[in-house]
């Protein structure tokens, strides 16, 4: 084969060329639109955080807001004025689903390549001097959306890192960076497996040393209630096997494809799915988070094939997209198995409803929500409720355990995760 030539290769940083791939003249006239419809609180915000970035003074702020008080429309507003300047900002959010409400918003894992055990001594993947590390030594801002879902030692990694990185020497946090985290500590916390009430605790960003330097900034108008004043079934049988890696449970004869195909599991897609043309259904993996593929995304079938099928998305900034979703070869990440095993199948579920954890973030005209027993974790009834733009639109079904309708449910706080709130 012929050597390729040196004419025409990019030889740009490809981080840096995709955070500035934006058209200046249409932010600017969006920015423009939307400084006009912010509210007092949120211009205040507004005008302390980007003169932090134009005075390029570092800082650390949170802001604090309950759900429908614009937060995202906070983030698109920072994001349209860093980039119709030339400069960079880094949207990230704590899940996928959330990450789809940011302009060219990515997960924080793949983003700045968070450990996936982090801890009191781990770092994230950033090599020195790669394209990932001199696009964050040039950004000027870093937002990261529904932080408190996520572990303190996550934002600790990052700090290190991009002190390590940017050779921080002045003691600022992060490296000198404008940080801005935004969420509501009334809302789902990190999940840890077994853990109790004081672990959990112990585990979010406020209990973190960076929380002394982070600046709270507060919103409290409701903007989500003021805004407010199928064709031919068909079923698809999976592949199941036993992961060749395990050789342990190869030639088990229990291990019989009746039993896998009977394995029904969280984020494993079911072995038997019947779907028609129209059905909503939601994705199970991270397929192209770049392009709003991520777990959690909700699409609607528009045609079926044996091994694709098209659909619709019907969720977050990429509404009426057609995409294409191929069957791929899974493995649950459930480690209770005793096994190891693969379902080729459809990385999808069939999504008439969600889980109040999977609605975090979104705004819904109608929301029904189904109670067969109480909430057991923080924050899971707040989310609940907080998703709907109207009172009217808002039904809530409460049963007991004989089935029995009630009119009341219990409310799960863990009222000491609201320490530090107030500077």
């Amino acid at each position: 084969m012929p050597k390729p030539t040196q004419e025409g290769i990019d030889h740009s940083n490809r981080f840096i060329t995709e955070e500035k791939n934006y058209n200046r003249d249409k932010l600017r006239e969006d920015h423009d639109e939307w400084v006009n419809k912010m509210t007092s609180e949120q211009k205040g915000i507004y005008d302390e955080i980007i003169g932090a970035v134009l005075e390029n003074s570092g800082g650390v702020f949170f802001v604090y807001g309950f759900g429908g008080t614009g937060k995202t429309f906070m983030w698109k507003t920072l994001f349209a004025a860093v980039r119709m300047r030339g400069l960079i900002s880094v949207n990230v959010a704590s899940s996928g689903i959330a990450s789809l409400l940011l302009e060219g918003g990515r997960t924080a894992h793949s983003r700045f390549g968070i450990p996936i055990h982090p801890d009191d001594f781990t770092t994230c993947h950033i090599v020195p001097n790669s394209d990932l590390a001199n696009m964050l030594k040039e950004a000027s801002l870093i937002i990261w959306d529904e932080a408190p879902m996520m572990s303190r030692y996550c934002f600790e990694s990052l700090d290190r890192s991009l002190n390590d990185v940017i050779g921080n020497v002045d003691g600022k946090p992060f490296g000198g960076k404008v940080v801005v985290f935004g969420g509501d500590f009334r809302q789902v916390l990190p999940v840890i497996h077994g853990a109790g009430r004081a672990e959990i605790v112990l585990a979010a960003l406020n209990s973190s040393y960076l929380w002394e330097h982070c600046k709270v900034l507060t919103l409290t108008k409701n903007m989500r209630l003021m805004a407010n004043d199928l064709d031919k079934d068909e079923a698809d049988l999976s592949a199941d096997d036993i992961d060749p890696q395990d050789g342990a449970s190869l030639n088990n004869p229990v291990f019989t494809p009746d039993f896998l195909n009977s394995i029904k599991l969280s984020g494993l897609p079911n072995h038997s799915l019947s779907l028609k043309i129209g059905a909503p259904v939601m994705l199970l993996r991270n397929i192209d988070p770049k392009n709003g593929l991520c777990n959690g995304t909700r699409l609607q079938i528009t045609q079926m094939g044996n091994h694709i099928l098209e659909a619709k998305v019907i969720t977050g900034d990429r509404i009426g997209d057609k995409v294409i979703i191929p069957k791929s070869q899974i493995s649950p990440s459930d480690t209770k198995l005793p096994f190891r095993m693969r379902r080729r199948q459809f990385p999808i579920s069939v999504a008439f409803a969600m889980t109040i954890n999977k609605s975090q973030g979104q705004s819904l005209k109608e929301v029904g929500i189904y109670l067969p027993r109480p909430v057991f974790s923080h924050g899971q009834l707040y989310v609940a409720l907080s998703r709907v733009t109207s009172k009217k639109g808002l039904k809530v079904l409460i049963v007991d355990k004989e089935g029995k309708t009630q009119s009341q449910t219990m409310n799960v706080v863990f009222k000491k995760i609201f320490q530090n709130l107030r500077n």
